[in-house]
């Protein structure tokens, strides 16, 4: 057989317009709000205390404004509940001196949205005018230590909405706050720095800022636009699954729902952005981030750790902000429906990006995105570690929030900050860098000095220089420490990384042995994305000059079609600790989301997965190699078992062309494969031996033969022979059925499992069976066979796992002749030929002697076939292969 099919160009896969995203949007945000009401809010009207937290204004305004929006996006009705009629009761239930800032304007463009004052009852009017009135946000704005930035746009909004509440002409101020907004949006690099006094804050705010005035758009000049659209290309290739901006506050669910809102914006105002990328990475963003509200409430605080003023205080407001966001981005999107998103698997493409967010250049952030290891280094300078220069990588590498620094060396001073005069606050790396120094992937920065989150003067003298490089799926840091007095030093010098409970990751350091502490269920020890239930440390000896390199590898994610057979249990067992091992799942349409978190697809018998029309085939395979999923393919058969069609043949071919690496079972076996298929110029082969399957027979160990005879009803004898396994066209039973009846022997018994084809004489000492045998049967069986006959006719065939029961059990094979046997069995199995003739003879001649040598030669061969090395050899071929797409 030589088949010469290639695989078609993969399909569009997951493509999505604007307007079917908004529409989504609208119908999740609505569904979960049905949930929100039925579990936190009945009828919408809020509890007044929720999980020991007063349930205060600002939720109010955020469930007025949600409900608002929902109006405007087309939905009059939710959970039974018409939300006109709600929207009087929730402003009555207002208490106007409490609301400010966000929340004021928020109530004020809602009622705007929903009519203005003269669409409420007269005795509500003052309470939306008092509420809208943000006297005490405008009175700050000049404090620059005390407010951020971004509450320059907050105020400009109240003003807005009050003067059109009003139907006034614009308020004196409003001209002059214009042009502060206008003035923050001058950035030459699109960034805006949202820190207060001497913090370097670029962050999730500076495109929230964006997002924040975009009502004001007609108002703010071209510098809104072209600053927006500059920051939308470096966050391309800056945004990760975790969130479009992964460092700095409030992050986490917030992040994600702003890469939404940055997609609808990019495609809603036609800015100069890949808004076909954007799309494609709010869809999948929302796939992830709807997963965050069991029960329509918001789960970033369970087993995650939100901002400290974002805690579980603010749990329904937080709620709420997040549902409001995916509305305005559902609002956005319909400016411009028709805009067309690339396919699901551009969402993260590969890439290297490094931005440097303001004149001085140290402030910057190194992005590196790949299938295996995907983290941004910022280095900004902030209040907290979430701001410090470390590695960041939702899923991967994370750090905890506002908690201790972890992938950098700290020194943290002995005491404890309960005790008089003293503080343990650790030190790191002391403000913005001196240098930042980038090449094709390597990132070189400088500190100068240590100091608390949030101080720029350092408490102790010394410099760091971190030079970080990618090689492979790996994070190589190579750390240069220098102290001007390391005697002095007021605590340990240590190095810590944090594991994600999502991803298992191996860590080196050359410095000395790593501790690996538990720290799983500790909320000091949680991200804003999840658990970190392993902390690696080191503790430095201190130094006048400390030089080390520390490492951090994710494992190997690998998908198996046959997560849970023998086989793959077999094969992942010994390398627990060593990759992660899944199940591939069917191919549907979760199958891009789920291979975006796998590395290789490890394929066994693609007729059990794909199927066998080649169309079918060719769908899939597009899919898979669309997300940069390596394909590695230990290929048992040379057709399927049962389809042997020229469709299924055509299906095997296609995967022959795909796959990256192809593992054959025997020299033998390879050679057939080769001269079958056409495999792709890329594919690499290898021959790896099959297991044997010695230790699910261990389980059976105690099981006699009379144990046997007893169960099955089995007649007792002197030799027992059987055929195991499936009915195969390529085992020639027929073969062996006569010539156990042209057999001279009154002492033998044939055990046979048979399909229709096989014409079985009236033999006492045949019993042949149909149907399926369940695998704790087979295996009690094998316990009473003196010899396993394999009459495998060897065209068609690459390798059978009946040839490792007989290892495994050290049951004597009686095999046909076929090269694979003679590589497999080496001469350990007693041969017989290829004929009826053949086998009778060899059966009227067997002595106790010759299952004798037949079964400790087997046994002799067990080392060959042991699993450990061969999972070791497979791990080779699934690294290589995964190397492939970094």
């Amino acid at each position: 057989m030589s088949l010469d099919l290639r695989m078609p160009e993969p399909p569009l896969s997951g493509a999505t317009t604007a307007g079917a995203l908004a529409n989504r949007l609208v119908s999740a945000t609505a569904e979960k709000m049905a949930e929100f009401e039925q579990t936190a809010a009945p009828g919408f009207k809020l509890p007044g205390l929720y999980a020991g937290h007063p349930v205060l204004d600002d939720t109010t305004a955020d469930l007025l404004y949600v409900l608002g929006l929902l109006i405007d996006c087309g939905v009059d009705e939710v959970g039974g509940c018409d939300l006109q009629d709600r929207i009087p009761t929730l402003i009555a239930s207002l208490d106007p001196d409490a609301v400010e800032g966000f929340y004021s304007y928020r109530v004020g463009e809602t009622v705007l949205r929903l009519g203005g004052l003269q669409a409420l009852p007269d005795e509500l009017h003052d309470t939306v005018l008092d509420a809208v009135n943000s006297r005490e946000i405008i009175a700050r704005l000049d404090d620059t230590d005390a407010i951020p930035p971004n509450f320059a746009v907050v105020a400009t909004r109240c003003l807005r909405a009050l003067a059109r509440l009003r139907g006034d002409d614009e308020p004196a101020e409003l001209p002059q706050l214009l042009d502060r907004v206008r003035t923050i949006f001058a950035s030459p690099t699109g960034w805006l720095n949202d820190g207060m006094g001497a913090w370097v804050h670029y962050d999730i705010y500076t495109p929230d800022m964006y997002l924040f005035a975009e009502p004001l758009v007609d108002q703010l000049g071209p510098g809104w636009a072209d600053g927006l659209s500059q920051v939308l290309r470096d966050l391309d290739e800056v945004a990760q699954p975790g969130g479009a901006v992964v460092w700095g506050r409030s992050i986490g669910a917030l992040g994600k729902a702003i890469t939404i809102e940055l997609a609808a914006i990019a495609a809603g105002r036609d800015l100069d952005s890949p808004q076909d990328r954007w799309l494609a990475r709010a869809n999948a963003t929302l796939d992830d981030l709807l997963e965050w509200f069991p029960n329509g409430v918001i789960a970033a605080h369970q087993n995650r750790a939100a901002m400290f003023y974002r805690g579980p205080a603010r749990r329904l407001q937080m709620t709420l902000d997040i549902y409001g966001k995916l509305l305005l981005s559902a609002l956005e999107l319909r400016r411009r429906p028709e805009v067309v998103g690339a396919p699901s698997t551009d969402a993260f493409l590969p890439a290297e990006r490094f931005v440097r967010f303001d004149e001085s250049g140290r402030a910057t952030v190194w992005s590196y995105r790949s299938k295996s290891l995907s983290i941004a280094l910022p280095t900004v300078f902030g209040f907290s570690a979430d701001y410090a220069p470390s590695p960041r990588g939702p899923g991967l590498l994370e750090q905890p929030t506002s908690g201790h620094p972890v992938m950098m060396p700290v020194i943290t001073p002995r005491g404890r900050d309960d005790m008089a005069g003293t503080s343990n606050a650790p030190l790191l790396p002391a403000g913005l860098p001196t240098s930042v120094e980038h090449s094709p992937g390597t990132v070189t920065i400088i500190h100068q000095g240590w100091a608390p989150a949030g101080s720029s003067e350092a408490t102790v003298a010394g410099t760091r220089t971190a030079t970080y490089r990618v090689e492979g799926r790996s994070l190589v840091v190579s750390e240069q420490l220098s102290f001007d007095d390391p005697d002095g030093l007021p605590g340990p010098l240590t190095f810590s990384v944090a594991e994600s409970e999502a991803r298992p990751i191996d860590v080196e350091i050359d410095s000395g042995p790593l501790q690996v502490v538990d720290t799983a269920g500790i909320a000091e020890w949680r991200s804003f994305w999840g658990e970190l239930p392993r902390v690696y440390q080191a503790e430095l000896e201190p130094a006048a000059a400390v030089d080390f390199t520390w490492k951090v590898t994710p494992r190997l994610r690998v998908a198996s079609t046959i997560h849970g057979h023998p086989y793959d249990r077999s094969l992942y067992d010994p390398l627990a600790g060593q990759v992660v091992a899944t199940g591939a799942g069917i191919p549907d349409e979760k199958l891009v989301r789920r291979l975006r978190d796998i590395d290789v697809l490890h394929m066994a018998w693609p007729e059990w997965w794909s199927g066998v029309d080649p169309q079918r085939t060719a769908e899939v395979l597009g899919q898979v190699k669309a997300t940069g999923t390596a394909i590695v393919w230990t290929q048992h058969n040379l057709l399927p078992h049962f389809f042997k069609t020229e469709e299924a043949a055509a299906s095997y071919q296609l995967w022959a062309d795909a796959s990256d690496a192809v593992i054959h079972h025997s020299l033998a076996g390879r050679q057939v494969a080769l001269a079958a298929y056409n495999y792709g110029t890329h594919t690499e082969h290898h021959v790896i031996p099959h297991g044997h399957w010695g230790r699910e027979y261990e389980a059976v160990a105690s099981t006699t033969r009379e144990d046997v005879e007893l169960a099955e009803g089995w007649p007792a004898c002197g030799l027992r022979v059987a055929v195991i396994g499936t009915p195969r066209v390529e085992k020639d039973l027929q073969l062996v059925v006569d010539a156990v009846a042209a057999c001279a022997r009154d002492d033998i018994q044939l055990v046979i499992r048979v399909d229709l084809s096989v014409a079985v004489p009236d033999d006492p000492r045949i019993i042949a069976e149909h149907g399926h045998l369940d695998f704790s049967q087979y295996l009690r069986r094998m316990q009473a066979y003196d010899a396993v006959i394999l009459p495998f006719a060897p065209t068609g065939m690459l390798t059978t796992g009946t040839a490792f029961d007989c290892i495994g059990a050290g049951v004597p094979a009686i095999a046909s002749d076929w090269d694979f046997f003679d590589e497999t069995f080496a001469g350990a199995d007693i041969r017989y030929g290829s004929t009826v003739e053949d086998l009778t003879r060899c059966l009227n001649e067997l002595t106790p002697e010759d299952l004798g040598r037949s079964r400790q030669a087997l046994v002799d061969r067990r080392p060959a076939f042991d699993w450990a090395p061969i999972a070791n050899q497979t791990l080779a071929v699934l690294e290589a292969a995964a190397l492939r797409y970094v």
